[in-house]
């Protein structure tokens, strides 16, 4: 695939090679110790993010630990909402948004694609407008043959200045 050299400006929240995030008050609460509900209807990826950041140390002992993490997942993967087909196609989908390109990756994680299928229509989408920008940006002329260059003399055969 080619990437143009110049930035990505695809979308308005992606400008200097940064993605602006807007934080929700949910995760204010959450660093000022309150505990969300389990069943509570933030964004998935928010939820997604505390299980995926959570720091061993933070736990007083392993089984605090453990249990913390069962209760980071359950609130991310909402195991009372979803079938296990939806639990594991989120799995499947962050593993996919992973394995991308940084850009690319920033660009469909932006537009919240809902299964992995969803997420390979939007790289496929973006792909192909990518390719044709670059298309665009660098047009071949197929009328004229390629210029050879011409090998360097070596300095005995050259004239000398007189």
């Amino acid at each position: 695939m080619a990437v143009p050299k110049s930035p990505l400006s695809l979308v308005p929240w992606e400008q200097d090679g940064f993605l602006r995030v807007k934080v929700e008050d949910e995760e204010a609460s959450l660093s000022q110790g309150q505990e969300p509900s389990l069943g509570h209807t933030a964004h998935p990826e928010a939820a997604r993010l505390r299980f995926r950041r959570f720091c061993y140390e933070e736990a007083s002992n392993p089984h605090e630990a453990l249990a913390q993490l069962r209760k980071l997942c359950r609130q991310w993967l909402q195991p009372e909402a979803h079938s296990k087909e939806q639990m594991l196609e989120l799995l499947v989908l962050e593993q996919f948004l992973g394995a991308l390109p940084p850009k690319i990756q920033s660009w469909v994680g932006a537009q919240c694609p809902k299964s992995g299928e969803e997420a390979a229509v939007l790289v496929e989408d973006l792909t192909q407008t990518l390719d044709k920008r670059v298309t665009r940006e660098s047009p071949r002329d197929t009328a004229q043959p390629p210029i050879k260059a011409q090998p360097e003399r070596s300095p005995e055969f050259r004239k000398s200045p007189e």
